[in-house]
């Protein structure tokens, strides 16, 4: 994806409101969720060193995760706060 993002230009896009807070609802799903799944595997109880290092690891990338999805769900409230523009129309 940042392949992608080294040939972009920088333009504007018209997107509805409505919609970006329909996908801000599905990062906030995706955070919930893998904090969920994190606080889940806390609860399992391992004796294996090994085994418990494991899940430390799925853990800590679950929370980081998490974290990620809260800062992209805090991005995308300020773009629908942001306030309207018109474009204008050439001829």
């Amino acid at each position: 994806m940042s392949q992608l993002n080294d040939i972009l230009e920088a333009r504007l896009v018209a997107i509805d409101s409505l919609y970006l807070s329909i996908i801000n609802d599905r990062v906030q799903d995706i955070s919930n969720d893998a904090e969920s799944l994190s606080m889940a595997l806390s609860a399992i109880k391992i004796k294996d060193d090994t085994s418990k290092g494991i899940i430390v690891a799925i853990r800590s990338a679950l929370l980081a995760n998490s974290e990620l999805a809260r800062i992209v769900s805090e991005m995308i409230d300020g773009l629908i706060t942001l306030p309207t523009v018109e474009a204008k129309h050439y001829e």
